[in-house]
């Protein structure tokens, strides 16, 4: 079991890194046929797509580690506990943010699907370009779940909560 939990703790690290290697490895790949006067036609294609899920699973790993940008204008004079509640609404409000975009993400993968719409370069099924949506709007719903139940078990205590790693 402490494989699987570990496993599930650094998902996005994991599968960050190995979309950067797969990243940097076509760009270079593609750089070295333009000197040799080739073209691959997928790998600006496979590129804009790799970005794209680094991106949305780069936003899950930011939550866990507490390295978004936050606004502390409002709250950096008010009471702790104000403050950790302050915290626990706007943690909520994120979720609830992240629950529409993944609702409405799966809607037009739906229609991705029944379309059978295919990328231009690569000829795979577009949704699987779009299903980087929903997958990291799903990863940022459970690590801001995570933060909100750390947040209320250490509610009582005279520290901030404000990610999985600190």
């Amino acid at each position: 079991m402490g494989f699987v939990k570990r496993l599930f703790d650094n998902l996005e690290h994991y599968l960050l890194a190995v979309f950067m290697a797969a990243i940097t490895f076509v760009v270079f790949i593609q750089v070295v046929f333009r000197q040799l006067g080739q073209s691959l036609p997928w790998s600006e294609e496979l590129s804009r797509y790799l970005l794209v899920w680094i991106t949305m699973i780069g936003a899950s790993e930011g939550i866990k580690r507490a390295v978004h940008v936050g606004v502390e204008a409002f709250t950096i004079f008010l009471p702790l506990k104000l403050k950790k509640t302050i915290n626990i609404v706007a943690l909520l409000v994120c979720v609830l943010f992240c629950g529409i975009v993944l609702y409405y993400s799966l809607s037009i993968i739906r229609v991705q699907a029944t379309n059978k719409q295919i990328t231009p370069a690569m000829q795979i099924p577009m949704w699987i370009a779009y299903a980087a949506l929903p997958a990291g709007a799903a990863l940022m719903i459970v690590r801001y779940v995570q933060v909100i139940v750390r947040s209320v078990k250490e509610f009582g205590s005279d520290r901030m909560v404000m990610g999985l790693e600190d």
